[in-house]
């Protein structure tokens, strides 16, 4: 059983939340919740929880700076928001996710499934000095990945395309070599939100920049530096279009 501790301003969010962990993640125990971030520390230091679900946007202080209430955080981070305009790419890369809301169920279960991977491979210090790292520097080239023993230091022109992996994703840099990184695919698109990167099918993130070839027709692909030759989904080839246009301009 893990302890959990939900942050969020609002009781029905709070009360929702709760009634949603009790019924379908019973790996997790509300231990407490809080209406603010200074509550919320106090709960923290007080029932030292594995999980934390956190809102961002609440009187006073910003979840975001919870995080910097803690030296050494020894619980996982789940961002909860109703507003999809926040810079989810700032820290996506290291909260273990984040849930929209209102927020579905299977998201819930899915994130709760990877907090339970996750807690396995004990490497949660490396996840929160990244997400401090892309808090305060999400607009920098340079970004900082989890990985399953360790972080990834990558700058984003290094990057040739990203494949889904499971839970997971690998890397493909432009030197042909490929890493894992423990964010999702989903995760992955926020955080390289924007040009020159585009979400091309289920599994794949590419860089525009990279591509040698984009054949269209029925079954559409695109051909990489790497000489990767990658499925385009029917349901990104207007999209990946109009983005090559914009690129090229």
């Amino acid at each position: 059983m893990l302890k959990a501790i939900i942050v969020d301003d609002e009781a029905r969010s709070r009360r929702i939340l709760s009634g949603f962990i009790e019924e379908y993640c019973p790996i997790l125990e509300i231990v407490e919740t809080a209406e603010d971030v200074l509550s919320g520390v106090k709960a923290i230091n007080t029932h030292q929880p594995d999980v934390v679900f956190l809102d961002i946007e609440m009187p006073n202080y910003s979840g975001f700076k919870l995080v910097e209430f803690f030296d050494e955080p020894q619980f996982e981070i789940v961002f909860t928001t109703a507003y999809e305009h926040y810079a989810i790419r700032a820290f996506k890369a290291s909260a273990i996710g984040y849930l929209l809301k209102p927020i579905d169920i299977d998201e819930l279960i899915a994130v709760v499934d990877k907090i339970e991977d996750l807690k396995k491979m004990s490497n949660l210090k490396g996840r929160m000095e990244t997400l401090q790292h892309n808090l305060v520097n999400h607009k920098n080239q340079r970004l900082v990945l989890p990985a399953q023993n360790g972080l990834l230091y990558l700058n984003r022109k290094e990057i040739n395309y990203i494949e889904s992996d499971g839970r997971y994703t690998k890397v493909h840099l432009v030197d042909k070599t490929s890493m894992t990184c423990t964010s999702s695919l989903k995760e992955c698109e926020t955080i390289f939100e924007g040009a020159p990167f585009i979400r091309i099918h289920r599994s794949f993130l590419i860089n525009l920049a990279f591509i040698k070839k984009y054949s269209k027709g029925r079954d559409s692909f695109v051909i990489m530096e790497n000489n990767a030759q990658l499925d385009v989904g029917k349901n990104y080839k207007d999209h990946l279009a109009d983005a090559i246009g914009m690129f090229l301009k």
